[in-house]
């Protein structure tokens, strides 16, 4: 899906979210507006359309998918800056900041709400759909308690870095590819698409990490760098870019054994971030 076709498409899920979300207009829908329009990359439902395309996912439902994973991904943004404390999303105030705690709470909430109506409209599969994001949404609920548990502590094993970072965010990496599959008959394959999101989570946050050591040793918050320190490495920079550019590969050399390539975009993702990470590390 390139061009036209996927601007087209795009911009369906844009209609879609935000009629989800304007049911009632109010503050929470005001500030869910406000949070949507500062734009993103829609790497969700990028990965959805475009997944949904080589498997013949038919457009309602491939639309209804897409915007389904980016309104709980952005749900899950509007509740992690309520709990991080970050003032700033997308160069703008984050919006705890803009409209307070309490409406960042309803606003989280209305995403998260809109997220499960969203997939309504995928047919006769919606109630299997619905559990599979039910399963994938608990579970990042459980990486995110993990992770703040361990805010404020010193940790030296990458194994728990690597298991709380790939629950925090995979599985709305996952969400995508697996929701396709599921509409598309091809549930078989959801084991390999969860493998190839996990480990692309875990090499997001390890390069993610590499720009924050300083902000999250001041918030005392989980990092790659301060945990492969803990541990020993001489080079803990050095350690975490290879973490980051190792994952990144195994992630898309797994995505591509997808069926009908519904992988290759993440692939793609992956195989980008894996040579920018490579160019830093030849440029040191």
């Amino acid at each position: 899906m390139q061009g036209e076709n996927i601007t087209i498409t795009l911009m369906h899920v844009e209609q879609r979210m935000s009629a989800l979300v304007h049911l009632h207009p109010g503050e929470a829908a005001q500030a869910v507006a406000q949070h949507l329009s500062a734009g993103g990359s829609r790497v969700r439902a990028r990965l959805a359309l475009h997944a949904c395309r080589a498997l013949r996912v038919h457009e309602p439902a491939a639309v209804a998918i897409a915007a389904a994973c980016e309104l709980l991904h952005n749900a899950s943004l509007v509740h992690d800056d309520l709990q991080d404390r970050d003032a700033q999303r997308r160069g703008r105030d984050a919006v705890w900041r803009s409209h307070g705690d309490a409406t960042a709470i309803c606003a989280g909430d209305l995403l998260l709400s809109a997220a499960y109506a969203a997939l309504a409209d995928t047919g006769p599969a919606a109630a299997s759909l619905l559990a599979a994001m039910h399963a994938r949404v608990s579970a990042v609920i459980r990486g995110q308690c993990d992770d703040l548990a361990l805010q404020g502590g010193t940790l030296a094993c990458l194994h728990t870095y690597e298991r709380v970072a790939a629950a925090k965010s995979g599985p709305l990496l996952v969400l995508p590819l697996e929701l396709a599959l599921r509409s598309a008959g091809q549930a078989a394959a959801v084991d390999d698409a969860e493998r190839a999101g996990t480990l692309f989570a875990v090499g997001y946050q390890a390069a993610d990490d590499l720009d924050d050591v300083e902000r999250d040793a001041v918030n005392e918050e989980l990092n790659v760098v301060a945990v492969l320190a803990a541990s020993g490495h001489a080079d803990p920079f050095v350690a975490a870019r290879e973490l980051a550019i190792d994952r990144y590969r195994q992630s898309a050399a797994i995505a591509l054994r997808l069926p009908g390539g519904c992988g290759a975009l993440l692939a793609e993702q992956a195989t980008r971030r894996a040579a920018l990470l490579s160019g830093e590390a030849a440029a040191a």
